[in-house]
Parts: structure tokens; sequence; C-alpha cells
């Protein structure tokens, strides 16, 4: 009798444990909306529960959460809807912040995945928009890889292409502006990844490139010849010098200015 109870225990230990998975700061494969990270994903044996915290990217942004948000995972193709949620305004409610940099932390209940799902999808509302407003919308989200404790994933962009802004003519003069806003804000969003790496190969060639041997004397035998023409059409020493310290003329072949 008394290893009946145990094996009993010990079965209801495994059922449990099976219906329980948590992990935290999970690896995303496409994010839509950057301004709100998954800290966590936690299923037991009524709910799988996805943990959201939101950063306003301005002041007066608002954020708010659509009932027909679902999920959807490696195993199937069937939708796991939403069932509820805590500390988030539904549509048509918003949530407005007082300023850039206020965080929402909220959490939204979904139904219960399978046990065997690896990855899930996160969806909002589908398909692309044009308009600047983006969705709780972030795909391949890994349930057995974490990001380490502290640290922020960082987004790939390639091949960017910026589409031109919808019909205006139906919108009030608010909806316009909030529409450009939200254009400029996301635009900033991806192409700042972006720029900042074009501008760190740059340099990166252009150092790589004066490591040569001789291109560093042959820089400067370009400059004195420069400041010695100058001076030769009438420049004063100060002026040649401004000159060549503010615009020389690899400056400006390479694309860099001075004031």
């Amino acid at each position: 009798m008394r290893k009946l109870f145990a094996l009993t225990g010990l079965l209801l230990i495994i059922g449990f444990t099976s219906f329980a998975q948590t992990i935290e700061n999970p690896v995303v494969g496409i994010p839509e909306d950057l301004s709100a990270r998954i800290t966590k994903i936690e299923t037991n044996t009524q709910f799988t529960a996805v943990s959201f915290e939101y950063t306003a990217s301005g002041d007066n942004a608002w954020v708010q959460l659509n009932k027909e948000i679902f999920i959807q995972t490696d195993v199937n193709n069937e939708h796991y809807n939403y069932v509820k949620s805590d500390k988030i305004a539904i549509a048509p409610a918003k949530h407005f912040f007082a300023k850039a940099g206020d965080k929402l932390v909220f959490k939204v209940y979904f139904k219960k995945i399978p046990a065997n799902a690896k990855t899930i999808d996160v969806v909002e509302r589908p398909g692309f928009r044009t308009d600047g407003i983006t969705f709780f919308n972030y795909y391949n989200i890994s349930l057995t890889q974490s990001l380490p404790a502290g640290a922020v994933q960082k987004v790939k962009v390639t091949n960017v292409v910026l589409m031109p802004p919808p019909p205006v003519e139906n919108l009030t003069d608010a909806d316009q502006t909030l529409a450009g806003q939200n254009v400029m804000a996301n635009a900033m969003n991806m192409m700042g990844p972006m720029y900042a790496t074009m501008a760190k190969s740059l340099m990166d060639s252009q150092l790589d490139y004066y490591k040569q041997p001789g291109k560093i004397e042959e820089l400067a035998k370009v400059n004195k010849q420069y400041f010695d023409a100058l001076k030769k059409e009438g420049f004063t020493e100060d002026q040649a010098l401004r000159i060549i310290t503010t615009g020389g003329i690899l400056s400006s072949i390479t694309g860099g200015s001075g004031k």
C-alpha cells in the first residue's frame, strides 16, 4: 500500500511538471513592435501567459491591446486565443504615458499551448501596414532559448524599404499628425541600427586603407601640396591651414566635413 501511494505521488508530480513550463527573456526571431519586449512565457495546466514590458517612445504615447490576439505554435496551425489580461488597456481604451521612457508591465493569458511546442508566434493583427501603426506581432519566439539576464536582443535590419504614406484625405488633422509621428518613429527604429552598421563599416574600411605601408606618408604629401597651392593662390597661412583642417581634399573625397 505504501508503495502504491509513493507511485501515485510520483505520477502526480510528473503529470504536474509536464504541464508547467516557464522561460524568461526568450529569444525572438522577428519582433514588429520594438517598443515592447517579451520578458516571460509561462504555461501551466490552464493557460499560457506572455509577459510584456512596453517602453514609451515619446511624450503622450499610448498603447492598447486587441482581444483578437492569439498564439500559434510550431506543432500545428491551431490558434490559441486570448483569454484575459492584466494591466493593459483593451481596445478601444488606451493607456497613455506621461513621458518618453515610461514603462508598462503587463501580462496576456491565452489558451494553453501543447507541451511539445518549441516555438510560438504571438499575433495581434497580421499583415504589413504603411501608416506607422504597429501591433504586438512576434514571430519564432523560442521556448527553449533565453537571452542572458539583463541582455537586450539586437535586431538585424536588412533590405529595408520605406513605403509611401497612405492616403490622408479621410483622416483628421490629429490622425494625420499621429500617423506621421508613428511613421517617423518606426523609420528611425528600423534605420538607426542599419546606419550605425554602415558608418562603422565605412570607418573600419578607411582605417584599414590608411594602415597600408606608405599611405600615411602619401596623405601628408598631398595635404602639403594642397597647403602650398592655397598660399600660392593668395590665401594667408591661417586661411590655408583652416581650409586644410576643416575641408581638406581627402575629407571631401571620403565624405567628411568640418565646422
